[in-house]
């Protein structure tokens, strides 16, 4: 199974999609407007991707949850501080 990724681009980004999938991306999303591509790759793989023209940056994908708008914050005492 692949590695998420999300790839950082510089210049035309259809472009570097397409020289993503030929170096064994996933491709799944093409962000245009912010110049990012997510998808997916063998962790093998994945160095070699930055080495593609138009590549700024590869990262492994991160999932980051925000809490509802009106939930209470999270405590930050240590536990038996209260």
């Amino acid at each position: 199974m692949g590695e998420n990724v999300v790839v950082t681009v510089s210049g035309d980004i259809e472009q570097v999609a397409e020289r993503l999938r030929a170096a064994g991306m996933e491709v799944r999303q093409v962000l245009v407007n912010v110049g990012i591509i997510t998808g997916s790759v063998d962790g093998g793989r994945r160095a070699a991707l930055a080495d593609i023209p138009g590549v700024v940056a590869v990262e492994i994908e991160r999932e980051v949850r925000i809490a509802p708008p009106d939930s209470e914050p999270p405590s930050t005492e240590a536990p038996g501080e209260r």
